[in-house]
């Protein structure tokens, strides 16, 4: 382009000298009277003139063609190219203008690039699942915690019709009735997932300055565990309410027997007293048991519980020995097979009672003449101790629920061993509290083995 335009000039004032010239070659040669050294001087002088002016037609011509660069460089981005000063007073301004528009861009552009990166930034940070739809249905925008709340894979959603992306039917209709409303919409959705997830879910449309509408915005929530805990609190209210109301319905009504003249009558005094005290000591074993987790739960964690280094072979001794006589009195034989110089950090108290639970509730669950043996061995940073019994098992529905408060697999059976359905739950929180965990791992048939991990002194 710049070649053609320099040519075009050129042609352009060649075909002036020519006009120049030759009508002082038809004065020369019509009019013998003008003077021919005038004529020749007009001539030289008209050349002059035109050969300057195409002169300063071709500089003219260079410096738009640096302002012709720059031009080019901005329309593709590069806006730190300089614009360079035109010496000509008319392409002064143009220069000047050029520059400082790009310098505004490049200003603008930056704070642009910065707003968008600290959008990128927050969404990445968000619990919060968070997509927008373009008013076509389009996705326009999806963050990581949208991806893994809704199952989204990476890089194919953007640009997609969002009922292609999202396999879910709840979420799908919910979309459409939010992108179809004016008005914020939530709902709760469950996901069959493994494992189930509840999901809160919000959508609302996006608004523009002059009141239209460019979209919707949906906001997901995980409120697995809030639900979880929800249906936890209630099941404890419920068990709470169902274990207390035997033992005390049974202390009133004795109570009530005995005050209505059945204390007069020695045998039955002796009976109903018996049983009283039977369900008092019940209610007093529940309350302990609700105290003892009410105090895990609010010791936290390691650093409110006091620790310290300890055998493992001796905190697994001292529960088999208290122990003991109940495994005697259904002639269970308790056995341990532990590796020498482990040790692990931990309050010895609770964890002997953690120890006990879950040796008692072997002992409980296991026929006569059975056995319950102990083991522990390092496992990585921890030391993992196994209770084994040869009871009955566990069905499987029931090993991810063993360590709620009162729950029971056979709530006869329990109530009539004396149990109060705190036991498990007691041993996780002080594993917790340790920074361990605990497991089961049972059959039908062919007994159980509760681990209780715990640390090891390094």
């Amino acid at each position: 382009m710049r070649e053609t335009t320099s040519s075009h000039l050129a042609g352009r004032f060649a075909a002036l000298i020519v006009l120049a010239i030759v009508p002082f070659g038809f004065a020369l040669g019509l009019n013998q009277s003008v003077p021919r050294s005038f004529i020749v001087l007009s001539g030289a002088s008209l050349l002059i003139a035109l050969v300057g002016g195409c002169f300063i037609a071709w500089g003219i011509e260079s410096n738009l063609e640096q302002v012709e660069d720059a031009i080019e460089q901005f329309s593709v981005g590069v806006l730190d190219t300089s614009t360079p000063i035109l010496q000509e007073p008319h392409l002064t301004a143009l220069s000047e203008g050029l520059s400082e528009m790009a310098q505004q861009l490049r200003s603008r552009l930056e704070s642009l690039s910065h707003l968008s990166s600290e959008q990128d930034a927050i969404l990445r940070s968000m619990t919060e699942g968070v997509v927008t739809i373009d008013s076509e249905g389009r996705i326009r925008r999806v963050n990581e915690a949208a991806r893994d709340l809704l199952g989204v894979s990476k890089g194919v959603a953007e640009g997609r019709q969002f009922s292609d992306v999202l396999s879910n039917t709840e979420v799908q209709n919910f979309i459409f009735n939010a992108t179809a409303s004016m008005l914020p919409q939530t709902g709760t959705i469950s996901l069959a997932s493994e494992p189930e997830r509840v999901l809160d879910i919000y959508g609302s449309p996006l608004f523009q300055q002059d009141g239209s509408t460019s979209g919707t915005l949906i906001v997901v929530r995980d409120m697995t565990r809030v639900h979880k805990l929800e249906n936890v609190r209630r099941d404890f209210v419920a068990n709470v309410s169902h274990e207390l109301r035997t033992p005390i319905t049974s202390i009133k009504g004795f109570a009530e027997t005995l005050l209505e003249g059945a204390m007069h009558e020695p045998e039955m005094l002796r009976k109903f007293v018996a049983i009283i005290a039977k369900h008092a000591e019940r209610l007093h074993a529940i309350f302990n048991d609700l105290l003892t987790l009410a105090r895990l739960e609010a010791g936290g964690d390691t650093e409110q519980v006091e620790v310290g280094s300890h055998s493992i072979t001796h905190l697994v001794s001292e529960a088999l020995e208290a122990c003991s006589s109940k495994a005697a009195s259904k002639q269970i034989d308790l056995s341990k097979d532990i590796a020498d110089n482990i040790n692990v950090v931990v309050n010895p108290s609770l964890v002997q009672q953690a120890l006990v639970n879950l040796i008692d509730n072997a002992i409980k669950y296991s026929d006569s003449g059975a056995q319950v043996s102990v083991t522990a061995e390092r496992a990585g940073d921890f030391v993992r101790c196994d209770i084994t019994d040869t009871g009955p098992g566990i069905e499987a529905l029931h090993l991810t629920r063993l360590f709620e408060r009162f729950y029971r697999v056979d709530h006869g059976r329990s109530r009539q061993m004396g149990g109060t359905g705190l036991g498990l739950a007691i041993v996780k929180h002080i594993a917790q509290v340790h920074g361990g965990r605990v497991e089961v791992q049972s059959e039908i048939g062919k007994g159980s083995v509760f681990s209780i991990f715990l640390r090891a002194l390094k």
